[in-house]
């Protein structure tokens, strides 16, 4: 007698079934990429918010200062040329949240250059090109600055200084200027490593007969 086992499974075990759909698995990954972009695009939103707080904390707490001190002609003075360099801080980072195309990196490794005695008005980007104005107490400054800006990884060299030109400002003089800089192209370097051609092996050398 032949007998044949009709049932493919065992009477009354579980039927195993996958935590995630195959059909979901594509969307779930897509949601996970958009949610870590968001919470990445918010965090760098928060820091540039927290920074304009903090920058009209100063400028609120300069103005203060200024009426205590509006008989003392000296420190007046120091106190409006330290209110204009903030107002033009506040002013760049408005400028940066209106575009959106300020990248984190960049804007760190611009932020971290720049020395005492030297600050920003504004920042450009076309392409590659980026060019920065700003204002500073030397020329000295003005050289530090393009020099971070070439040691980093971000640029190419050289970095230029296309123009300085001498002002007075409240009885201040200062140097204002105009930098250049051209970003790395990472994804040009990538491709020209990819198309290099690889070393081919030396050739094995013939003995005569």
């Amino acid at each position: 007698m032949i007998k044949v086992n009709l049932l493919a499974t065992t009477p009354g075990a579980a039927v195993k079934s996958d935590l995630v759909p195959k059909e979901q698995r594509v969307a779930m990954l897509g949601l996970t990429a958009l949610l870590i972009t968001s919470a990445a695009v918010g965090g760098w939103w928060w820091e540039v918010h927290r920074e304009r707080v903090d920058t009209d904390r100063m400028i609120a707490a300069d103005e203060a200062e200024i009426v205590r001190l509006k008989d003392v002609a000296k420190l007046v003075d120091r106190a409006s040329a330290r209110k204009a360099e903030l107002s033009e801080r506040l002013s760049l980072i408005d400028q940066l949240k209106a575009t959106k195309r300020g990248p984190v990196t960049l804007l760190e490794t611009v932020s971290s250059s720049v020395p005492d005695g030297l600050w920003l008005t504004e920042l450009k980007q076309t392409a590659l090109v980026v060019q920065v104005e700003g204002r500073a107490t030397s020329l000295t400054a003005i050289t530090d600055f393009a020099e971070k800006l070439q040691d980093s990884t971000v640029f190419e060299r050289p970095v230029e200084i296309i123009t300085t030109a001498a002002e007075t400002v409240e009885d201040t003089p200062i140097v204002r200027f105009v930098v250049k800089a051209t970003l790395v192209d990472h994804s040009k370097k990538k491709a020209d490593a990819a198309a290099a051609p690889a070393p081919s092996a030396p050739a094995a050398a013939v003995k005569g007969q």
